[in-house]
């Protein structure tokens, strides 16, 4: 059993240090060249933001604009068949500031109709998607002046956890997308966020495929960024905090796995084949722990037992602690080793939870093909 731990360890030890702990310092030297003195113009940067029934939500998005230093050509929001007071707040509160607010006509509904119905009447160039619980730097948009331009840019959204419990909803995300920076480094990312994502309009119309998966409620950012890597276009992501944006991580448990098995099951559809050798990767692995977990629990092996959670704590402590760094989440880089205990059952609840639970996403169930 221990030459099966130390076998487990070296496996997983190589690969995520490889992917996540050297792919890291490859993205920052490309992110490096990405930065430039004349970059994107502000008044040819449209803004989108979706919104439904989001009242209790909006105030973060609404001060963060306020505050800016420096504003794009126009801000949009789009009602999205709300039925709480929200666009009354949003028009009270951002009075005089460049935005719309248009909704969205009778029998268009969801999250992806709502940003291509808005396409139809933005005049930027370029278009950005945020979404409406979101908040961010006052130099949020200043910052783009100094980012060259490309087709599609994968920007940062980071989830912050106010409370214990919270901070294991955050570690999982943070630690998916720091496996998504070391990809970009590689090779590209493999996901995207359409709370933060920036893409050149013309392009986008050029490339969307909203027929083959319309009848998906959420991951428009996923079959976006798809839709811009089958057709070649120059996609980048940039980790840098000054193109951040943050939100709060799920209020409950249930909350939680509801967007984990929403969010896993876009991914699923997108049949990217980085994306299914990764999975299967992480399968196998996931597998083998489970397997070594329960024989050492079974034989009461302990010391295997605590040599292979702890080996396994020490390569992620390791292998994630520069991205969380860079995002200046090093309270949650603390978490990583009561998150290794809290793994399995997630992991259980996630799997028995694809078979028996159909996710929701903002009071609509989320249909995959």
């Amino acid at each position: 059993m221990t030459l099966l731990v130390i076998t487990y360890c070296l496996f997983y030890g190589v690969s995520i240090l490889l992917t996540v702990f050297i792919g890291f310092f490859f993205q920052i030297k490309k992110e490096s060249r990405y930065e430039i003195k004349s970059g994107f113009e502000l008044d040819k940067i449209s803004v989108i933001i979706p919104f439904r029934n989001e009242v209790h939500r909006l105030e973060g998005i609404l001060k963060s604009i306020q505050q800016a230093t420096v504003l794009p050509k126009e801000i949009i929001f789009v009602d999205d068949h709300s039925t709480d007071d929200g666009l009354n707040f949003i028009q009270k509160e951002l009075k005089g500031y460049p935005v719309r607010i248009i909704r969205m006509p009778t029998g268009l509904e969801g999250k992806k109709r709502a940003i291509r119905f808005c396409q139809e009447q933005c005049q930027g160039e370029y278009l950005l998607t945020l979404d409406a619980d979101v908040n961010f730097d006052e130099n949020f948009f200043k910052n783009l002046e100094s980012l060259e331009r490309c087709d599609m840019y994968v920007r940062p959204a980071i989830m912050t956890a106010n409370s214990f419990i919270e901070y294991l909803y955050e570690i999982d995300l943070a630690l998916v997308n720091a496996v998504n920076v070391g990809l970009a480094g590689w090779k590209r990312p493999i996901m995207a966020s359409g709370a933060n994502l920036m893409y050149e309009a013309e392009v986008f119309k050029q490339v969307d495929s909203i027929q083959s998966h319309e009848q998906v409620a959420s991951g428009d950012d996923m079959y976006s960024l798809k839709d811009f890597r089958e057709n070649d276009k120059n996609v980048r992501l940039v980790s840098n905090l000054e193109h951040a944006i943050y939100t709060e991580t799920p209020q409950s448990f249930s909350e939680f796995i509801n967007q984990r098995l929403r969010w896993l099951g876009k991914t699923s559809d997108l049949k990217d084949n980085l994306s299914t050798t990764l999975a299967i990767v992480q399968s196998v692995l996931t597998l083998a722990f489970f397997v070594i977990l329960i024989g050492s629990l079974l034989q009461l092996n302990y010391p295997v037992l605590f040599l292979l959670v702890g080996v396994k704590t020490v390569i992620d402590l390791l292998a994630f602690f520069p991205y969380l760094k860079r995002i200046k989440r090093l309270k949650t880089w603390l978490f990583i080793p009561l998150y290794e205990f809290f793994f399995p059952l997630y992991t259980l609840i996630i799997v028995v939870g694809i078979f028996f639970y159909k996710p929701k996403w903002k009071g609509r169930v989320v249909k995959h093909k």
